[in-house]
């Protein structure tokens, strides 16, 4: 992950800094590290900030794809649907069959 990688270069730089010095004279070194840990720290606050709202759209984005997918019928669906009513309407077919039959057989 980016943000790993960034942490540990921040630190040593805040270091590097803090061991050369720098050319504030009112400061020592100890409150020059200080400063520099304390944006490293913030630097790597912001992105693991922006990571985990990264992270947040991702989700939100496949959640919805999955919904989706789930809302509207697939192929199958269909096909079932259309065996369904192909179903329905024979068997109507085979009632009105029977039932002539039935009046034929008792005309007869």
């Amino acid at each position: 992950m980016k943000v790993r990688k960034t942490i540990p270069l921040w630190l040593a730089g805040a270091a590097l800094v803090a061991v050369t010095g720098c050319s504030d004279p009112d400061q020592g070194p100890a409150e020059e590290a200080g400063e520099q840990v304390d944006q490293a720290v913030e630097q790597a606050r912001e992105e693991l900030q922006e990571a985990g709202e990264a992270a947040g759209e991702m989700t939100q984005e496949a959640r919805e794809r999955v919904e989706d997918m789930i809302d509207e019928p697939g192929p199958a669906e269909e096909a079932g649907e259309t065996m369904d009513e192909a179903v329905e309407a024979a068997k109507e077919e085979m009632e009105q069959a029977a039932e002539k039959a039935e009046e034929t057989m008792e005309d007869n």
